[in-house]
């Protein structure tokens, strides 16, 4: 708080004692007229001077003593990113700041624990989410190694065609749960990752073929072209960004009607930049929804009209990217394609600087 700001908070008491010292001083000049007698003006000049003084010197010193608990308040207060400079008030100010000061440190200590109460009640729910999620994908794999052998075997034509539908069906739970285990890691993240060169072109081909399944039946056609192959990123959140964007290509590639269906994977360089491009051909983005894309939950038209998406999948790739120092941005026409361009930057990498 600023000098006159504090005398701001005081001004009523510094306009009574003015009307005070006027009354003092009318009573004395009624007095003398009374006895006959004249006052000097100089006297009533030196009566209000006298009096302004021995106002000025107590405002002055009690604002001396309480300008370290303003300056707490006020600035240090911004500066901190905890309640904890409430213990830095100092004490002994005045019987009103102690007072305020035990206020002050009750109510954080009650927020402190409400605060550990939620921490442990939320990492409880983590846990029990994770630990699901993970049970889960055993009998979803179980169940997929069943397909596969059923297929394998001689079987007519309309229960091998129940049996693929049901292994889409099964990968689409799959990386459902896939999307809500990122999900939840990500609050983690800086506990759950490792910035190293990685083969990205190696990852691509993995994606590619655990979704083999989806590409075949589908008549999208996945093709790989590229003058790079070694980038600085984390292997398992790359994949999953990766995963995500060509799940979308194959998600909005099929419902066109086409008979040349492709999602084309670029691995080029420019500058001091690699830039991973993943382009399909599919029913692209509608101009108004562009802006939005990477919303949490945001479906768009798209979403509406074929009721797959979950509006999660670009927002989790833009958040890692960010916390990763890689770009991610998104071109689209509607009716003629999506682009989705990942810029990894060469050289240099928020978490291995180099000169």
């Amino acid at each position: 708080m600023k000098f006159k700001d504090y005398l701001k908070d005081r001004l009523l008491y510094i306009v009574f004692y003015i009307i005070s010292t006027t009354l003092v001083i009318i009573v004395m000049f009624l007095d003398l007229i009374i006895r006959g007698e004249k006052l000097k003006y100089s006297n009533i000049l030196y009566a209000y001077i006298l009096s302004f003084l021995f106002l000025a010197i107590p405002i002055t010193v009690d604002y001396m003593r309480k300008r370290k608990f303003y300056n707490i308040i006020n600035n240090e207060a911004d500066d901190y990113e905890s309640l904890e400079y409430i213990f830095n008030i100092p004490n002994n100010i005045s019987r009103e700041h102690d007072i305020f000061k035990s206020l002050l440190i009750r109510d954080y200590m009650i927020y402190e624990n409400t605060l550990e109460k939620y921490k442990k009640y939320s990492k409880t729910q983590i846990d029990f989410n994770n630990r699901w999620i993970h049970q889960m994908k055993t009998p979803i794999s179980v169940i997929k190694l069943i397909l596969e052998n059923e297929k394998d075997k001689n079987i007519d034509i309309n229960t091998k065609k129940s049996y693929e539908s049901i292994e889409e069906e099964m990968d689409r739970l799959s990386k459902g749960l896939e999307m809500a285990l990122y999900t939840l890691r990500i609050n983690d993240f800086e506990q759950d990752f490792k910035v190293e060169k990685v083969d990205i072109l190696d990852i691509v081909r993995i994606i590619i073929n655990e979704n083999k399944n989806a590409f075949i039946v589908n008549s999208i056609y996945p093709k790989i072209v590229s003058d790079e192959d070694i980038v600085e990123t984390d292997k398992k959140w790359i994949k999953f960004i990766i995963g995500q964007i060509i799940s979308n290509g194959i998600k909005y590639s099929k419902v066109k009607e086409s008979k040349e269906k492709s999602i084309v994977i670029d691995l080029h360089s420019e500058d001091d930049k690699v830039i991973l491009s993943i382009k399909d051909n599919g029913v692209g983005i509608p101009k108004q929804d562009l802006e939005r894309v990477f919303n949490p939950f945001f479906t768009g038209e798209n979403g509406r009209t074929y009721s797959e998406s979950t509006g999660m999948g670009l927002y989790l790739s833009k958040d890692i990217c960010g916390k990763l120092g890689h770009g991610i941005d998104i071109k689209s026409t509607e009716g003629i394609g999506t682009t989705v361009n990942i810029v990894f930057h060469r050289g240099k990498s928020i978490y291995n600087l180099k000169s």
